[in-house]
């Protein structure tokens, strides 16, 4: 038994929609992965400065230098500045640490110290000098 011209026809019409759907089909998803690629830039094209903004970097207590200044501790992650820290007297090294670490201005640390705000204030500039005079004959 044969099948009719018309069950073939319908056969035919059937085959050619199944086709052109998938052909359709396929065409949106090479439109997808080209819009896709254009957005996208792979990690090897990209510089390591902008890779790193976005990495993380696991901190450990060992790995940081403490200070102690009057019952705050205060770790350091650069060794260059910790151990320029450590050459300063202890009274510009806690102004400093005070300062810059713990966000007190200088007339948080004059009471703290029980000192002249400009005495804090001078003590803390000469220490920014020797910080600055240290690593300077280090780089050297």
């Amino acid at each position: 038994m044969h099948p009719s011209s018309f069950q073939t026809t319908i056969e035919n019409q059937f085959d050619y929609i199944c086709k052109r759907a998938i052909e359709n089909e396929r065409k949106n998803y090479v439109k997808h992965l080209s819009g896709i690629s254009n957005r996208e830039v792979s990690f090897t094209e990209i510089g390591d400065y902008r890779v790193n903004q976005f990495s993380v970097m696991d901190q450990y207590v060992t790995d940081l230098h403490m200070f102690t200044v009057r019952n705050y501790q205060i770790g350091l992650t650069d060794s260059g500045l910790s151990e320029a820290l450590q050459h300063l007297d202890t009274k510009k090294r806690d102004i400093i640490l005070l300062y810059y670490f713990m966000e007190m201005n200088d007339t948080e640390i004059s009471t703290l110290f029980n000192l002249n705000r400009s005495t804090i204030h001078r003590h803390h500039i000469s220490g920014l000098e020797s910080i600055k005079h240290f690593m300077k004959e280090c780089s050297e």
